[in-house]
């Protein structure tokens, strides 16, 4: 088989993010007894968390001060008096509790398994929230290793979390990888300086209007299985 080794992102490509941080944050405003719009309030941190996921992808924001910028801001614009850390640590507790997986991850990890493919988690995402929701979920059995950019100290596109991943696991051949991610600036970007193939994964069909190309385009998990 051309490809060994599996290197598949965690939020937007196995696990459904959408999901979780729906449910975490309902269960965190409910606990904080909050009775406004939910669903604007909603929005409104998505478009906040959003951008500061992209300014920690260029390196501009650490992880550590994200955690909570994003509730700041959030709480500023709502006029909110609640503790922000308070706040931000019961969210990704809730986080952490919910392990819903993007259709077709479970069996597309059990196939890539039983085909005999190494597979690693790189994810960008929080490591207690990350650890939290691998554990609980039905994919954990399948996967070697996760490897979460907090505990390397750079993230992904940062070709330093890959030279990590490849000597971590003892991997030096780049032309039997592949990188499989659902972000053009994180995942698919990454491969490339590194050096390996890529395969998107545009679950919403969404046009690349970037000049990151990758090697691959999928529109379900289950067409993993045309490419490996």
């Amino acid at each position: 088989m051309m490809y060994k080794l599996v290197i598949l992102d965690a939020d937007g490509t196995l696990f459904n993010y959408e999901e979780a941080e729906k449910y975490a944050l309902r269960e965190s405003f409910k606990l904080f007894s909050f009775e406004g719009d939910i669903l604007g309030i909603s929005n409104c941190y998505k478009e906040i968390n959003l951008n500061l996921w992209l300014e920690l992808e260029k390196g501009n924001i650490t992880k550590e001060k994200l955690r909570y910028e994003r509730f700041s801001r959030l709480f500023k614009k709502y006029k909110l008096e609640y503790d922000v850390n308070k706040f931000s640590d019961q969210y990704l507790l809730k986080l952490g509790e919910s392990n819903f997986l993007i259709d077709e991850a479970e069996e597309v990890c059990k196939y890539l398994k039983n085909k005999g493919y190494k597979i690693i988690i790189l994810t960008n995402g929080i490591k207690k929230v990350q650890v939290s929701r691998l554990e609980k979920s039905n994919i954990k059995d399948y996967i070697d290793n996760m490897i979460v950019s907090e505990e390397v100290g750079a993230n992904k596109p940062d070709p330093v979390i890959f030279d990590y991943t490849f000597n971590l696991i003892g991997h030096n051949d780049k032309n039997n990888v592949i990188m499989i991610g659902d972000s053009l600036t994180a995942d698919i970007q990454g491969g490339i300086n590194h050096g390996i193939d890529t395969c998107w994964v545009n679950l919403n069909k969404i046009e690349n209007t970037t000049n990151i190309i990758p090697k691959y385009e999928i529109h379900t998990l289950g067409e993993l299985t045309t490419i490996l």
